[in-house]
């Protein structure tokens, strides 16, 4: 008989599990008052494992729908996160195109009415040269531009040429150490002159008189007398004025019109001043000379 069970029990299994079901129906069809006891035992000993069946089966539709409501809505949240990082882009775009028309007003605004002749251009790089801060520009040469020739913005005053090739140009910050350029204080017409200090650092105020009226937040203008900044340009406004004790001289630093603490992302448009309305390339040293004459006898009266 153990030799049978065993030899035989996958067939007995699967038997039962085939006749066991044909079982359970056969008594569940049968009217109440029509049941035996081996109806009831029946019943008894599967009711349990019906329950048992129908609540994993309940459960495992749960679950399924479950996981098909997961699986949408990860692709939603997948097509929702794509239309944010396009939304994002966009508008970004928009933001650029935005600030760029209102740099582009402010331009079109200046360069109907410039101080003096100017050639736009746009900078297409920057860095370090000959130990001078500096912004390459894609008008040269061939646009009729020259070394030394003044470059400025509708704020104010950026700097000046110095290399030119056939299609670019380099020019020099007006922060480099090395620059400096004669300005009047336009409330009073007091002058002076303001040198760079290296970028990302105010510039310095010099040969300005203890005795010249000039005050936090005057604004400071280009004289116009070096030959190269047409006259009237701001180039920032003082702040921190001192008249120490001793010597000639004020201090004080220029916070600059324009914004030349981080150039390659600030400046993008520029303007290139080509003559300097009035004044001739000759004339213009004259000019510069006998407003240092000036500026000498201005000081032998204030010593």
């Amino acid at each position: 008989m153990r030799d049978f069970l065993k030899r035989y029990r996958e067939l007995i299994v699967v038997g039962t599990l085939l006749v066991l079901p044909v079982i359970v129906w056969l008594t569940h069809s049968k009217h109440g008052r029509g049941l035996n006891t081996l109806d009831r035992a029946i019943l008894w000993v599967t009711s349990p494992v019906e329950r048992l069946v129908s609540a994993s089966a309940s459960r495992f539709i749960d679950v399924m729908g479950n996981i098909t409501e997961l699986r949408h809505a990860r692709e939603q949240n997948l097509e929702l996160r794509r239309r944010i990082v396009q939304l994002e882009g966009e508008t970004a775009e928009l933001g650029e195109v935005r600030a760029e028309n209102g740099r582009l007003r402010d331009m079109l605004s200046f360069a109907k009415a410039p101080p003096a002749p100017v050639v736009p251009a746009r900078v297409i790089g920057e860095g370090l040269s000959r130990n001078l801060l500096t912004l390459t520009i894609d008008k040269g040469a061939d646009d009729g531009l020259k070394p030394n020739m003044a470059v400025v913005t509708h704020q104010g005053v950026v700097g000046r040429l110095v290399t030119v090739a056939g299609g670019t140009s380099s020019l020099m910050l007006l922060s480099d150490m090395s620059s400096s350029v004669p300005v009047r204080v336009q409330r009073t017409r007091a002058r002076g002159t303001v040198v760079g200090q290296g970028s990302g650092k105010d510039f310095t105020l010099t040969r300005m008189l203890r005795t010249d009226d000039i005050q936090d937040g005057d604004l400071l203008v280009t004289s116009g007398t070096d030959g190269v900044f047409p006259k009237g340009l701001p180039v920032g406004r003082a702040a921190g004025v001192q008249r120490p004790h001793h010597g000639m001289f004020l201090e004080a630093s220029v916070v600059p019109a324009v914004n030349l603490t981080c150039p390659d992302s600030v400046l993008e448009e520029l303007f290139v001043v080509t003559s300097l309305t009035g004044e001739s390339s000759e004339s213009a040293p004259d000019a510069a000379q006998a407003d240092g004459q000036a500026d000498g006898q201005n000081r032998d009266r204030g010593s």
